[in-house]
């Protein structure tokens, strides 16, 4: 059903869903694939092609630290449901996991719909939860221009993929351990292998360059910021 497509295809569609509503988008936090913050909340989405064991297993877990879990997973054109959706739905309904659907319509720009709502429960200050909020914060603050068309929302996993992109720029190819090394997070290896914006290139194994989309992004975010 989604052959072609990949995980990372689900990222710009869901940032924008979440942002529209109002929470600052974080990807790759203590190995979540998204993780949102609103007031307070925290909300976590695992990311997946198809509904299996691993995903829900993975849901499970974060919600020992998050507010509320959504799991995402695509749905091609105009099919409503996924396979025994009326079994995973109760399942997921019982778990207190909530369910979002990527729908990728040729032609059409992906939207997301609620196939299940989950009810935030708050988990307070929780250690597994502070943990999450501590590296969120360390990355630094939001930067979205609110109604803004023109300059593209400033979310922290941009940040963060901005910083590698300038280390790249001032020092030539690197590993992920040496821009580690330069202060990027660690979770850099897993920015540069899925490249979501498409800015790096592999040189040869291990080593990293950015390209030309990179640069141009680069230079883009650096004139927006002197304004």
């Amino acid at each position: 059903m989604n052959s072609g497509l990949r995980e990372i295809d689900l990222y710009a569609p869901l940032e924008k869903f979440l942002t529209h509503h109002g929470y600052i988008v974080h990807a790759e936090v203590i190995l979540s694939d998204i993780s949102a913050t609103k007031e307070g909340i925290l909300l976590v989405v695992e990311v997946k092609l198809h509904f299996n064991l691993d995903v829900i297993l993975q849901a499970l877990e974060r919600q020992r630290a998050a507010d509320a879990v959504y799991i995402a997973v695509p749905i091609r054109n105009f099919r409503r449901y996924p396979r025994r959706w009326k079994t995973i739905r109760a399942l997921c309904a019982r778990l207190g996991i909530g369910v979002l659907f990527v729908r990728f319509v040729e032609g059409r720009d992906p939207e997301v719909e609620v196939a299940l709502h989950r009810k935030d429960v708050s988990r307070g200050n929780s250690k597994e939860k502070l943990l999450f909020m501590k590296e969120i914060e360390g990355r630094g603050t939001n930067q979205n221009i609110g109604g803004s068309s023109r300059v593209p929302l400033f979310t922290a996993y941009r940040r963060e993929a901005l910083r590698i992109a300038q280390c790249l720029a001032e020092n030539g190819p690197l590993s992920p351990q040496k821009l580690r090394a330069l202060g990027c997070i660690p979770s850099t290896g897993s920015i540069l292998l899925k490249n979501y914006y498409g800015w790096f290139e592999r040189v040869s194994r291990g080593l990293y360059q950015l390209n030309e989309k990179g640069k141009k992004a680069l230079e883009a975010y650096q004139t927006a910021s002197s304004r």
